[in-house]
């Protein structure tokens, strides 16, 4: 087995970040072949919008990014091409014309039943890798980000890396 970043050895760890993000690349190519079997339009980073929107009806942007724990920035920037797929679109709220919560247009409930039907398979391919690695990465992944909620990485370092000045 080839190992990223072997070179490292025991300071390997520290490039978690690093290896994360080369297993996000290489998910994200094999998802977005899928999609593309399936004829989807909508870039796979924006599927979990339309799944949201599908199931939860309108919502605002602050909304939808409060229910994924990102920020609004990152949400608008992936709300941008579903508008522009006219995949989604806004609507004013007839209780607070200041709120245009955003909703699905027809194509986009179409496409978003689409990805529905095709992340079922998805998911369970995703718990045979689980299975084959020992590793839930899913379970992993929410306790390594509610524990670095709790007590950040800056924290962690200062634990393990006696302050200088106290060493003198």
């Amino acid at each position: 087995m080839v190992r990223a970043l072997e070179f490292l050895g025991d300071s390997r760890p520290a490039f978690v970040a690093h290896l994360a993000e080369r297993l996000t690349e290489a998910l994200c190519r094999s998802t977005q072949m899928l999609a593309d079997e399936n004829q989807l339009k909508a870039p796979i980073r924006t599927h979990s919008i339309l799944l949201y929107l599908m199931d939860g009806g309108p919502a605002s942007l602050a909304e939808i990014a409060r229910s994924d724990g990102q920020s609004h920035q990152l949400v608008a920037s992936r709300l941008k091409p579903l508008e522009e797929l006219g995949l989604i679109e806004r609507q004013v709220d007839p209780k607070d014309a200041r709120r245009r919560p955003y909703q699905l247009s027809r194509s986009g409930r179409t496409e978003a039943q689409a990805i529905r039907g095709a992340i079922g398979a998805h998911a369970r391919a995703m718990e045979a890798l689980f299975a084959e690695t020992g590793v839930d990465l899913v379970k992993a992944l929410d306790e390594a980000l509610e524990a670095l909620r709790l007590r950040p990485l800056a924290e962690r370092i200062a634990e393990v890396q006696p302050d200088a000045r106290a060493a003198a």
